[in-house]
């Protein structure tokens, strides 16, 4: 169990980097610098506590709620249309994430359940949420989930402005 004066430590270092990763306009910045932040701070303080797990859930219902909420019924009609093309993406990601995880498996000599999430293009905190519910290696779905987010970050948001450019989009 995590003290409370450890677990109000790591928020206020995740809040410090989620609001300097807004600050400094980063993809996803609030959920990325603190991420960078408080992964910064576990390797230069080996004591930090990890969130109780309590704490864990309420915060990943939070997020959920968060989420939800930006859904309306109206989206859901007009998207409709979308779902078979959803499907097709979502088959392909698989077949993808399959091949992505069995090499990850061999390379890093994990097992492959924890290769699997870690190799899946889904959301972060998907991944490392179903990872802790599985009893998984959750710092190692957490790192190679990072370093793929940032690498598709790097490559597709420039792709994207200059898809929007020649499509006569603004980029925001």
């Amino acid at each position: 169990m995590s003290s409370p004066a450890g677990v109000v430590l790591v928020l206020l270092i995740g809040a410090a980097g989620g609001y300097a990763g807004l600050r400094l306009r980063l993809p996803a910045g609030a959920l990325l610098g603190a991420l960078l932040a408080v992964l910064l701070a576990h390797a230069l303080i080996p004591t930090l506590p990890a969130i109780d797990p309590t704490i864990r859930r309420w915060l990943q219902i939070l997020v959920g709620t968060a989420l939800g909420s930006r859904v309306s019924a109206d989206t859901v009609r007009r998207l409709r249309r979308a779902v078979p093309v959803a499907a097709l993406v979502v088959a392909a990601t698989i077949a993808g994430t399959l091949v992505g995880g069995a090499v990850v498996a061999s390379v890093l000599n994990i097992d492959r359940g924890t290769a699997l999430l870690a190799s899946t293009p889904g959301g972060l905190p998907e991944m490392v949420v179903m990872a802790d519910a599985l009893g998984r290696d959750v710092p190692t779905v957490v790192v190679i989930q990072l370093v793929r987010i940032i690498l598709t970050l790097i490559v597709v948001l420039p792709l994207a402005r200059l898809f929007m450019v020649r499509h006569g989009a603004e980029p925001s």
